[in-house]
C-alpha cells in the first residue's frame, strides 16, 4: 500500500491508485505531497480598505484599519450602534465609511460634543455686570439698580412700586416693573382689593363676607372649614348612649337605639311595666328591653297568668275531694273524716254512745260491745234472763244483771 508510509503532509488525504498514490490537499497547501504553503497574500487586493495581509500556514489574516471589520476588512464598523454614547450632550451620531461624526446641539463642540462653548466670550453684559456662561446661552448678573438681559436698563423696582407685599419683577426688554399681587389684591400696583364674594367661593350655601385682601365664610349649621367645604361629623362626640348607632346628617345626627331604649340620645330606658303586663297582682320589675313579673303565691308564668294547681300533689287524704283555689286548696272530706287534709277519722265514740258496753270506733260508725247482761245497738237493754223460765217447780224467777234468782 503506497499510502502506508503517510506521504501526504499537512492533513491532506492519501489515495492509492495501483502501486502509486495521490494527495488531495487542504485549502492553503499545494505540491505533490501538499508540502508547500500557498501564499494567499500574493493575490492583489485580498484585504480591502487598506487592510494588511498576513500569511499563515494554510491560511491568512487581514489586519483591518480602524473603522473596518470582517475577514477581508470588507465591512464598515457602525460606531454609532456600537457606542450609543459616542456623541455627548444630545449630539447626533452619523456613521460613514471608516468612522463617524457628531453633529452637536447649540452650546457644545468637539469631536464628541463634550466641550461647552463659552458664550460669555462674545457676550456684552453692561454696567459692570457679571457674565455667567450657560449651555448655548449666558446670563448677566446686574448690579443694584440695573436690569435687562444685558443689565443696560434702569431697574424700575428700586422705587418699590408694588404694594401690599407684592413681588416686583422688572421686564428684561423694556425695564418696566411687573407686580405679582398677593391673594386678595389686584391692579398694576396691587392697591385694589379683590371682592371675593363676587366669585361665591363659599360652598354649601355659606355666606361670603369680603375683607381687606381676603374673605371669610359664614357657614350654615352642619358645615365648617375656610370655605364651608367640610360636613361637621356630629357623631364624632359619640352623642348616642347605650350602644346606639349614630347616623351623621347635615347639621345634626340621628341615633338608632338598641331595643329597650328611646330618646334623642337613646338615654331613656323604656319602662315595659307601663302597660301593666303582670296579672293576678304580680309585681312588674322593669329590665332592659324586657320586664320580669314576680308572681304572688299560687301563680306562675311570664305574666303570672298560670294558676298553680295546688291539688296536683294530691294533698287530700282518705278519699277526700281536692278543690283548687288561688294560692291554696280545700279538701272536702269523705264521710267519717275531718281535718285540713281529712287526715283525721272522726271519733264516733265521743261522746260515749254505748250505755252498758264498750264503744269501738269505725269509719263514720261505731260498734257497741255490750257488757254481760245487756244488749241492743247501744247496750241500753238489760237481758231478761227470766224470759226462758229457768226456775223449776213453780219457783219465782227474779231477773238480775247478767243473771237471775229463783225463789222456790
Amino acid at each position: 500500500d503506497a499510502c502506508t508510509s503517510q506521504p501526504c503532509a499537512n492533513g491532506s488525504t492519501c489515495t492509492v491508485s495501483g502501486n502509486k498514490f495521490s494527495c488531495t490537499c487542504l485549502a492553503g497547501y499545494t505540491g505533490q505531497k501538499c508540502e508547500i504553503d500557498v501564499n494567499e497574500c500574493a493575490t492583489p487586493g485580498l484585504c480591502q480598505h487598506g487592510g494588511t495581509c498576513v500569511n499563515l500556514p494554510g491560511s491568512y489574516r487581514c489586519q483591518c484599519k480602524p473603522g473596518y471589520t470582517g475577514h477581508r476588512c470588507e465591512s464598515d464598523v457602525d460606531e454609532c450602534q456600537l457606542q450609543p454614547n459616542a456623541c455627548q450632550n444630545g449630539g447626533t451620531c452619523t456613521n460613514h465609511n471608516g468612522g463617524y461624526a457628531c453633529v452637536c446641539v447649540n452650546g457644545w463642540s468637539g469631536d464628541d460634543c463634550s466641550k461647552n462653548i463659552d458664550d460669555c466670550f462674545t457676550a456684552s453684559c453692561a454696567n459692570g455686570s457679571t457674565c455667567i456662561d450657560r449651555v448655548a446661552s449666558f446670563s448677566c448678573i446686574c448690579p443694584e439698580g440695573k436690569a435687562g438681559l444685558l443689565c443696560h436698563l434702569d431697574d424700575a423696582c428700586v422705587s418699590n412700586p408694588c404694594q401690599k407685599g407684592a413681588l416686583c419683577d422688572t421686564n428684561p426688554v423694556n425695564g418696566n416693573y411687573i407686580c405679582t399681587c398677593p391673594q386678595g389684591h389686584k391692579g398694576a400696583d396691587c392697591t385694589e382689593d379683590v371682592d371675593e364674594s363676587n366669585s361665591n367661593p363659599c360652598e354649601h350655601a355659606g355666606k361670603c363676607v369680603n375683607t381687606e385682601g381676603s374673605f371669610h365664610c359664614e357657614c350654615l349649621k352642619g358645615y365648617t372649614g375656610p370655605r364651608c367645604e367640610m360636613d361637621i361629623n356630629e357623631c364624632h362626640s359619640n352623642p348616642c348612649q347605650n350602644d346606639a348607632t349614630c347616623l351623621d346628617k347635615i347639621g345634626g345626627f340621628t341615633c338608632l337605639c338598641m331595643p329597650g331604649f328611646k330618646g334623642v340620645h337613646c338615654e331613656e330606658d323604656i319602662d315595659e311595666c307601663l302597660s301593666n303586663p303582670c296579672v293576678n297582682n304580680g309585681v312588674c320589675l322593669d329590665k332592659v328591653n324586657r320586664f320580669l313579673c314576680v308572681c304572688p303565691p299560687g301563680f306562675s308564668g311570664a305574666v303570672c297568668q298560670i294558676d298553680i294547681d295546688d291539688c296536683s300533689s294530691t294533698p287530700c287524704l282518705n278519699g277526700a275531694k281536692c278543690i283548687d283555689h288561688p294560692n291554696g286548696y280545700e279538701c272536702q272530706c269523705a264521710t267519717g273524716f275531718t281535718g285540713l287534709l281529712c287526715e283525721e277519722n272522726i271519733n264516733n265514740c265521743d261522746p260515749d254512745p254505748c250505755h252498758y258496753g264498750e264503744c269501738q270506733d269505725g269509719i263514720d260508725s261505731y260498734t257497741c260491745v255490750c257488757n254481760p247482761g245487756y244488749m241492743g245497738a247501744i247496750c241500753s237493754e238489760q237481758i231478761d234472763e227470766c224470759h226462758s223460765n229457768p226456775c223449776l217447780h213453780q219457783g219465782r224467777c227474779i231477773d238480775l244483771v247478767n243473771g237471775y234468782q229463783c225463789n222456790c
